[in-house]
């Protein structure tokens, strides 16, 4: 875990997700730029609602939920991007870590700048290329890294992602997300 984290209260803030579909614990490691990528946690535990119905003999984490955290840490790879963006251009200031951001996040300008994005972007799931090769039981802690691999003219941005428990690869593949940003 890095010792650089976003306060829970802010990082609800960046989200478009509330409970029970925040598929994303923390973030752990940011890096902006070309070979920019965002590392994410999930806890997997037994009180989760969809466990209740999901193998209830056996519980696993489902795919389908796993694909949500890719879509999720994806997002929040572009979001923290744009802050970043419009955080240089309003300030000529660069920030290229989430260290960078954990210095400025509880300033009131940077909230500022999350909120009025956030009302601005929308980023939704629209495809999923997966494999998956292991499970992930309850107890277990989710690991996932997405990169941005290109963007299109149409507002898809592809992402390459993993997710592993512990070293072990549990799933990899292609996120595909909508984003759909209003104009001010």
């Amino acid at each position: 875990m890095s010792k650089y984290s976003i306060p829970s209260r802010v990082f609800l803030e960046m989200g478009g997700w509330r409970q029970p579909l925040v598929m994303v614990d923390r973030i752990d490691d940011y890096k902006y730029g070309e070979n920019g990528y965002i590392k994410v946690v999930k806890h997997v535990t037994y009180n989760e609602p969809y466990m209740v119905g999901h193998f209830p003999e056996d519980p696993i984490m489902p795919g389908a939920l796993i694909s949500e955290i890719f879509g999720q840490a994806s997002e929040y790879l572009s979001f923290l991007t744009d802050v970043c963006d419009i955080y240089q251009e309003a300030h000529q200031h660069e920030m290229r870590s989430l260290r960078d951001i954990h210095e400025k996040i509880t300033t009131e300008e940077m909230r500022s700048i999350i909120r009025t994005r956030r009302s601005q972007v929308r980023g939704v799931l629209a495809s999923q290329n997966l494999k998956f090769k292991e499970i992930a039981w309850p107890g277990d802690t989710i690991e996932v890294v997405s990169k941005l691999s290109f963007s299109d003219s149409h507002g898809f941005k592809h992402y390459a992602v993993t997710a592993h428990v512990g070293k072990k690869l549990i799933s990899q593949g292609v996120i595909i997300n909508f984003r759909d940003v209003k104009q001010s």
